[in-house]
């Protein structure tokens, strides 16, 4: 055993690098996964209880996801190495991770290529929603990312594709979301690493207690560059999965678009055996396991991911019927400004380092108003929008008529959302606007994509909202997505879930996103709701 901070990796340099970069991906692409599953509070059904604990028995799919874009010259296969870890949120087990390692020759040039797949079985309102994640990077031997598939898929919804490689100054990226696939470059900064780096970074040169090093990676999930930060820490007792303890030296690592820190627990040779992440006030734990253990059952129905995130709050006498509510939020150790929009639906006005006052009065649907000239952003097809799409269309004939006036088009289009989505199912994380039109079910998510891609089908500008929204019934606010049409030269929003031709003031904004093809993952609209859930506490100061 090496003196505290001295970690001996040197010597057993391959395994460092396999079995930690591995891991790192995981943790990643994990992230997304729950970020993705958090979904829309439960405006329409009654909110169930907690399921009672209990141990599902039930088969795994182990079908690997085909990577086969993109098409190498030649290939040659050198060494292998591959570890499984069990995922668990709080004390419930909700899936595993299986990676690989391999070093590969390709056109003669030595890579390092990473795969990882992730499984997660989580409940949402008392529907279970699964989740497939494979993510395959290839790296030069300095690091720096060559190319990517990333794979997602959680049925009924279509599997989400995109396929990355690197050319020269460019990112050539295909995305293929409903069976239909889309090309984009993008600019590419030379020297930016892949998310295996860290484990490379830690394998040459090991840091030492109060060390930290940073360096700047891509994150092909998200589709964005991070500065990525480590810190070591003390050996210190660590408990593993199996109840033995062990000395472990802690790693803490940050990066700047994911708005929470990973604790890594690393052994002598550089073997990352527990993790934890905190996750909507709840702490998620990982383990390194055998195969056998990774792939048992999961028990996901133990915790309800949506009803637990939500936040309890005094009764809003008008419910959605009010014009204007104002609130009083507080994030303990977080700045409460930062996880909000001010716009011209809502204000804010700081009390505290915590603590803000928020007014929330959106603008009702205008009268006579026309449409004025927005960002092509705002109009454009996209993956997710797609309004070119002859089943968006269809429905967006039918909700619209002989209608020729914007702001009644946006209403009957509301309307028409909410009564024809009859299958109100919180099984689909997110799908897009193409295959909602199609199956014609989903929870906000869907209401909200199909809603804009019909909007921009009429020739309305639209964009996408994210934050929460108030549940009469119990009295608690959760997650939720809603649209936005520009009327008037200013954004007007709709809620095709609610269907009240627009909102009232108990929706609170955290984000709007266009959704466009060239700007962040629509992911990322998600991620200022993820850091706070858990821990904010909303108090109802007046309303009217």
């Amino acid at each position: 055993m090496p003196a505290t901070g001295e970690v001996a990796v040197a010597p057993h340099v391959e395994n460092t690098m396999h079995r930690f970069k591995k891991y790192r991906l995981g943790l990643c692409l994990l992230f997304v996964a729950i970020v993705a599953a958090t979904g829309c509070g439960d405006v329409s059904q009654p909110v169930p209880p907690p399921s009672p604990p209990k141990q599902v028995e039930a088969p795994v799919e182990t079908n690997p996801v085909k990577t086969d874009e993109p098409i190498p010259v030649s290939l040659a296969q050198e060494s292998e190495t591959e570890s499984w870890q069990v995922i668990y949120l709080g004390e419930t087990r909700i899936g595993y991770v299986h990676s690989t390692s391999e070093e590969i020759t390709r056109d003669g040039r030595k890579l390092e290529q990473t795969s990882t797949e992730t499984h997660m079985t989580i409940e949402r309102f008392g529907q279970k929603l699964k989740m497939q994640i494979l993510l395959e990077n290839v790296a030069a031997e300095d690091g720096e990312l060559v190319s990517f598939v990333q794979e997602t898929k959680n049925p009924p919804a279509n599997s989400t594709r995109v396929v990355g490689q690197v050319a020269g100054d460019k990112l050539l990226l295909k995305t293929t979301i409903a069976d239909r696939t889309t090309e984009q470059e993008l600019p590419w900064e030379k020297g930016l690493k892949s998310p295996a780096y860290e484990a490379q970074s830690l394998a040459e040169n090991p840091l030492k207690p109060g060390e930290s090093r940073s360096f700047d990676v891509f994150l092909p999930e998200l589709k964005k560059k991070a500065t990525v930060t480590m810190t070591a820490g003390n050996m210190e007792s660590v408990k593993l999965f199996d109840g033995t303890s062990q000395d472990l030296m802690q790693i803490k690592t940050t990066n700047t678009v994911l708005p929470t820190s990973t604790r890594s627990w690393i052994d002598e040779k550089g073997n990352t055996l527990k993790t934890e992440t905190d996750l909507l006030g709840l702490v998620m734990t990982t383990y390194e396991v055998s195969e056998e253990e990774a792939v048992k059952a999961i028990a996901g129905g133990e915790l309800d991911i949506a009803v637990g995130s939500l936040i309890r709050v005094d009764p809003i006498p008008k419910g959605h019927g009010s014009r204007k509510v104002v609130y009083q939020i507080t994030t303990p150790g977080e700045d409460a400004a930062e996880f909000l929009v001010a716009d011209k639906t809502q204000s804010v006005k700081r009390i505290s380092d915590e603590t803000i006052e928020l007014t929330v009065a959106p603008p009702a649907l205008p009268e006579n108003a026309k449409v004025v000239e927005a960002k092509p952003e705002f109009l454009e097809s996209s993956a997710f929008l797609q309004c070119t799409d002859e089943n968006v269309i269809e429905h967006a004939d039918k909700a619209a008529g002989e209608e020729t006036d914007p702001v009644e088009i946006a209403r009957r289009m509301e309307k028409y959302v909410s009564t024809t989505l009859t299958n109100k199912n919180f099984s689909t994380a997110m799908a897009s606007a193409a295959e909602v039109a199609k199956n014609l079910e989903g929870d906000c998510t869907e209401h909200a994509v199909l809603l804009a891609a019909m909007l921009r089908a009429k020739k309305i500008p639209s964009r996408i909202a994210v934050g929460l929204v108030y549940i009469e019934r119990s009295h608690d606010f959760g997650g939720h997505m809603w649209s936005e049409a520009w009327l008037d030269g200013k954004w007007v929003p709709l809620d095709a879930t609610l269907g009240r031709g627009g909102i009232g003031g108990a929706h609170i904004k955290m984000a709007n996103s266009s959704f466009s093809d060239d700007g962040p993952a629509p992911v990322l609209s998600f991620l200022p709701m993820m850091k706070v859930l858990g821990k904010m506490k909303i108090k109802v100061v007046d309303s009217e």
